[in-house]
């Protein structure tokens, strides 16, 4: 920031690690808030006060002349910092300085301005020091990274401010302007396209806003405002001197990247592509690879991101030899390139510490692999694990179209090594992995899960695009049902003469408990004309079945509205009108607890562990499984029956449950083939 300070003609007092002062006239405060690229805000100094208590910061500010800054009719607001060693409430010496701003108002003109935290007038800031305090105006206004832009972020977009800085330790500007053209392969939103387009054309960033804070400050100097204005609009460019590419394979990115680019009147300059990461091509013998990949901080991503990784540097080693690549990520993404970086400069991309690693590209030379050192290939255990697939892929498939069953388990960790389960679906398969915490930096996990990964498609007789990758793992409360990509990807897949919806890759489960298909089947033969009760219900899978096999009524409860609507969803797929069952958002603990209709089919899947803010506490399964199902008891009819499963492990029955009402394991009656090597508990009860 020090160097763009200097390079706008402005002289730099002092630089500290998060802020640079300047020197210099209103002008070129309003020069900074045009041209500047990475900062944050410009902020303007009116009170520097000595304080070592709340009172007397009070005292000072109070005696500032508060109105000859902004209208008392204004709305204002106070953001803050404080300094590490500092030892005062930072937000507590906020509402101190808020009450000497109103306080100075009430006392010279008997009118006091109002706080607006969201969209204030003008902004102040306050930073706390040891016992050196300043109060300034925050003469941007809005964090200047907004642009103004963006009319779509996609996942994770990065801050504009940052894709700047990047961009000039890329050298950006100068390789620019002699016509060196600049690749984004993954450009998501295309925030560095924008800045680039904007670097080439020498636009100020500023130019694109439509309001600064200064504005609304009563000694803004309009005409030196104009001035800097008029001269940040002649010296835009009209033409850009240098080729920008962006590719992307996601068509929803692209399409926010276009927008991006339309908004900020930059389009015509980047040409983008609709393109897989395997298939770019160099427009030019050198240029410039600037990119900010996904760095797997998204549940379902961790433990096979490095595997993209290892793409990206087969990638950038095949094709773009004579390249220089500035590859934003983590530590340990880096090494997954396989590239040796020439230097590594330390960015934090919000919270995440993030290295940009610059790597001049050396193409593959003779003798050495096409795909270069970062490309691994299964390992010889590999063949061991697809012939298992291949067996079991026979043997299922067989029993799955004589079941009229569209949606089966192939594999279930048959082979220790390889502790992955394979799905089959109509148009994919899904392989969990299940990872431990230690697996994602183990070198012998990561192989594993690649032999998994390279193997499979082949052993399937699929497309590798149509294998869906989900990362099992112990999760924090809620990732189990989680969202993790929004693809849309819903499809409708048959269960016998059932229908039911399902997401493959938006969540880590799908929206249909695969082995709860004979518990499906056994609800619709079951509630013939009977009243039926799913807690916990999901997206009432096994409701839909007992209101196909004609049950009276039925009735779910779940507290997400999310997977009550895909249930009503389920049931129109079925031909069912959704509207004469019922339907209930609620913790179903507390549901059951107060409920005093009568049931004749209870049936109920707990989570393991739930907490929800609808609920008073934490639900544990071992420990309040049998209040549950006492409550769900008292409001089942006296020749109904209540079943019970669940997935937990090393669960047990309470033993006074079995005392009181008449228990049955029906585990074994319950669980497909499929399956069997691990199975959930079932169990009856009746009265």
């Amino acid at each position: 920031m020090a160097e763009e300070v200097r390079a706008l003609d402005i002289e730099v007092a002092e630089e500290r690690p998060t802020a640079v002062h300047v020197r210099g006239t209103l002008q070129e405060g309003y020069r900074l808030c045009l041209w500047s690229r990475v900062a944050s805000r410009v902020l303007l100094p009116i009170a520097e006060i000595e304080a070592e208590n709340d009172t007397a910061l009070y005292e000072n500010l109070r005696e500032v002349e508060w109105w000859k800054h902004f209208d008392p009719s204004k709305t204002f607001a106070i953001g803050s910092s404080q300094a590490p060693r500092s030892a005062f409430p930072s937000h507590y010496w906020v509402q101190r300085a808020k009450d000497a701003m109103v306080d100075s108002f009430r006392e010279h003109s008997g009118a006091r301005p109002s706080v607006d935290k969201r969209t204030p007038a003008l902004r102040f800031h306050l930073h706390v020091g040891e016992r050196r305090h300043e109060l300034a105006l925050d003469f941007s206004g809005e964090a200047l990274h907004r642009r103004g832009y963006r009319q779509s972020g996609g996942k994770a977009p990065l801050k504009e401010n940052l894709a700047a800085a990047i961009l000039y330790l890329a050298k950006w500007p100068e390789a620019a302007g002699q016509g060196v053209p600049l690749m984004d392969p993954t450009c998501g939103s295309g925030t560095f396209l924008v800045e680039a387009a904007l670097m080439a054309t020498n636009c100020a960033p500023g130019l694109i806003r439509d309001h600064f804070g200064f504005e609304s400050w009563l000694q803004h100097d309009v005409p030196a405002f104009e001035r800097e204005l008029a001269d940040a609009r002649a010296a835009r460019k009209a033409e850009c001197p240098a080729l920008i590419f962006g590719l992307d394979a996601s068509e929803t990115a692209l399409s926010s990247a276009k927008e991006n680019l339309r908004a900020a009147g930059v389009e015509q300059y980047v040409s983008l592509a609709l393109r897989e990461l395997a298939n770019a091509e160099k427009p030019a013998e050198r240029g410039l690879v600037v990119c900010n990949p996904p760095y797997g901080h998204r549940l379902g991503e961790e433990g096979t991101m490095f595997l993209f990784y290892q793409a990206l540097g087969d990638v950038l080693k095949r094709v773009f030899h004579g390249w220089t690549a500035y590859v934003l990520a983590t530590p340990g993404n880096i090494k997954d390139l396989g590239l040796k970086p020439a230097r590594r400069h330390v960015l934090y991309n919000g919270a995440i510490e993030c290295r940009l690693a610059e790597i001049p590209i050396r193409g593959v030379t003779k003798g050495e692999s096409p795909r270069g050192p970062a490309w691994r290939k299964p390992s010889e255990k590999a063949a061991m694990f697809a012939n298992r697939v291949k067996k079991n892929k026979k043997k299922w498939s067989r029993w799955a179209k004589q079941n009229g069953v569209e949606c089966y388990r192939i594999y279930d960790a048959d082979i220790p090594e390889y502790n992955v389960a394979v799905d089959q679906y109509p148009s994919k398969a899904i392989v969990h992995v299940f990872q431990k915490e230690r697996d994602a930096d183990d070198e012998t996990a990561k192989q594993r899960v690649q032999d998994v990964l390279l193997t499979l498609p082949e052993a399937l007789g699929i497309d590798a695009a149509d294998l869906v990758v989900k990362i099992r793992r112990k999760h924090e409360q809620g990732d189990q049902y989680a969202r993790i990509a929004e693809q849309e990807s819903e499809v409708v897949v048959s269960e016998g003469d059932l229908r039911f919806i399902v997401n493959l890759e938006d969540r880590i489960d799908t929206g249909l408990f695969l082995d709860h298909r004979i518990v499906r089947a056994y609800a619709a033969d079951r509630c013939n004309g009977r009243r039926m009760l799913n807690l916990f219900a999901y997206t009432c899978s096994v409701s839909v079945a007992a209101a196909v096999g004609g049950a009276k009524q039925t009735t779910s409860v779940d507290l997400s509205n999310t997977y009550l609507d895909w249930g009503k969803r389920n049931y129109e797929a079925n031909g069912l009108d959704p509207s004469k069952h019922r339907f209930f958002r609620d913790d179903a603990t507390r549901w059951i607890a107060k409920n005093r209709n009568s049931f004749d089919w209870i049936f109920i899947n707990p989570p393991t562990f739930s907490r929800s803010k609808m609920s008073k506490g934490a639900f544990n399964i071992h420990k309040d499984h049998k209040s549950l199902i006492e409550h769900a008891m008292r409001n089942l009819d006296r020749r109904g029956e209540l079943l019970f499963t669940t997935h937990a492990r090393a669960f047990e029955l309470d033993p006074a449950l079995r005392k009181r009402f008449q228990v049955s394991d029906a585990t074994k009656q319950f669980v497909p083939p499929d399956f069997v090597r691990y199975p959930f508990q079932a169990f009856f009860l009746r009265p």
